[in-house]
């Protein structure tokens, strides 16, 4: 019984830890500005992602050698899997974020048709890509909007994770439960 005890008092000390350090790291994003000059990196959800993703692999599975960008990319999730299912197309991850950036270099090291940027988006050439996620604040939306009018070649796909952009028309919205579960297709020249 003793033991049991003693497991249990290791197995709480180690979750704490876990629990200090994911606080530290998340605190440190919020209140260093040098390093996180606009957001912290926040996943697409789950049934975000996994519904973006299934769209996007039919998508590529019936296309060749197509440019996958994702505009702040931060930890990585949506491109690394990506890459790896479809080998002959090339992904490329754009993060800001000095450490975001380093965790998805070391995930993705393997991996030779996927590249991570670390730059600002919007310093970003995005004129290749055939297909562009993003998940960005809204209010940087109408700054995107602009970008992608300028460089976006006519038939480009761009998959919005919840805020829409403003004076484009989305092919589809597509909702998965609450207004927070949602993404948005577009299609320039549409």
């Amino acid at each position: 019984m003793s033991i049991l005890v003693l497991i249990l008092a290791i197995l709480e000390i180690f979750i704490m830890l876990v629990i200090s350090v994911v606080s530290i790291v998340f605190l440190y994003f919020m209140v260093n500005s040098k390093l996180m000059r606009h957001a912290p990196p926040v996943p697409s959800c789950g049934k975000v992602k996994t519904e973006m993703m299934h769209d996007v692999s039919k998508i590529l599975s019936k296309r060749k050698n197509q440019v996958v960008m994702d505009l702040g990319s931060g930890w990585g999730s949506l491109l690394i899997p990506l890459a790896k299912e479809f080998p002959n197309h090339h992904f490329i991850g754009i993060e800001h974020g000095y450490i975001p950036y380093f965790v998805s270099k070391i995930r993705s090291k393997n991996i030779p048709n996927l590249t991570f940027i670390r730059e600002n988006f919007f310093k970003s050439d995005i004129s290749k890509a055939h297909i562009i996620f993003m998940f960005l604040l809204p209010h940087i939306m109408p700054k995107i909007s602009a970008k992608c009018r300028k460089e976006c070649s006519k038939g480009t796909l761009l998959y919005i994770n919840r805020f829409q952009i403003p004076n484009f028309k989305p092919q589809r919205k597509v909702s998965l439960g609450t207004e927070y579960d949602s993404y948005y297709v577009y299609k320039i020249g549409d």
